[in-house]
């Protein structure tokens, strides 16, 4: 090969890799596709199946879990939690979720982690309703001792009634431990209908029942919104004590009986009670053959002692009666 054919042949590859570094500056660069590492499905914290809305159960740990953690994994699996409990000592420890911190404070101090293995209580929130019902509004929640003779207690609850159409329908409640957990329910229609705008209010004396410890602090949780009480002296007194031996008079016949000619009282009755304190007037209370609060309780002056004639559901008799003075309205007494 001559020296000149030498030259030309050094040149043009020197030509050629100038365009290919040409090529390789002008080109995107394109970054190796990076692939993220799937995170390990992680098991529930718990052993066993999670109970449905509104019910209970009774589960175990399945690993160590903050009460926060657990709560999550039982929502996940369809269980959104209300209440969870653990005994330590024989003693009841009571988690009540969305509740302000001081109410779970003795809960997190002595178990700020449950270990793997560790049985607890579980309820479950109601899931959405298909009769008719839904859960009232809450306006205020107070609790009261009944009266200065007894170590019963009441929630004085105010619920909300949101449109004409809207009627109160009737109060549950359970309690667990310290815990008590008291659902209102209003009843809607189940079909289009115009209702007034008009906000109602309702009050009810829901009882608090079983027995109370003397300095021991008890929850109380209405519709999700939780109070807290301490039994003893720092409860308000609300109320007189309430009416003593409430009694009826007159029959009560089966409702298939036939009422004779003449006789359209027959089935009437008159409610009677005692009562010893000074008080400005008494209320009168019916139910309907399925336990539900019928009207607006009947007023009767403080110097009578019956009302009468009423015609209550038969043969049962639901008839209540309780004091009212300038302190606030005592507990119900009920026909028994």
């Amino acid at each position: 090969m001559t020296h000149t054919s030498s030259r030309w042949l050094a040149g043009w590859f020197a030509a050629l890799a100038a365009v290919m570094l040409s090529i390789a500056l002008i080109a995107p660069h394109r970054a190796e596709a990076q692939v993220a590492p799937v995170p390990p499905v992680q098991a529930p914290p718990f052993v066993g199946t999670a109970p449905k809305p509104g019910e209970v159960a009774l589960l175990q740990t399945s690993r160590a879990v903050t009460p926060s953690e657990l709560s999550a994994g039982l929502t996940s699996a369809g269980c959104t939690p209300t209440v969870l409990a653990v005994t330590v000592g024989g003693q009841w420890l009571v988690f009540v979720t969305a509740a302000p911190t001081f109410v779970n404070a003795p809960f997190a101090a002595a178990l700020p982690s449950l270990a793997a293995g560790t049985g607890f209580f579980v309820r479950c929130a109601d899931g959405p309703r298909t009769d008719g019902l839904s859960l009232a509004p809450i306006e205020q929640v107070e609790i009261a001792r009944g009266d200065t003779g007894t170590s019963t207690y009441v929630a004085v609850v105010r619920s909300g009634l949101p449109n004409g159409c809207a009627k109160f329908e009737r109060v549950d409640v359970t309690r667990s431990g310290d815990t008590f957990t008291v659902t209102v329910l209003n009843r809607m229609p189940q079909t289009l209908t115009p209702c007034t705008a008009i906000y109602g209010i309702v009050t009810n004396r829901v009882a608090l029942s079983g027995d109370f410890i003397v300095g021991r602090q008890y929850s109380v949780t209405v519709n999700g919104q939780t109070t807290t009480f301490t039994a003893g002296t720092s409860v308000p007194v609300v109320g007189p004590p309430a009416p003593t031996n409430v009694r009826l008079t007159g029959s009560l016949p089966d409702l298939m009986t036939t009422v004779p000619a003449g006789e359209g009282e027959r089935g009437r009755v008159t409610v009677m009670w005692d009562s010893v304190s000074a008080v400005t007037g008494f209320r009168v209370y019916q139910r309907d053959c399925g336990g539900v609060l019928t009207g607006t309780p009947i007023e009767v002056p403080g110097g009578e002692r019956q009302y009468g004639p009423l015609q209550p559901c038969r043969p049962g008799g639901n008839i209540g009666v309780s004091a009212v003075s300038s302190t606030g309205e005592s507990v119900i007494t009920w026909v028994k």
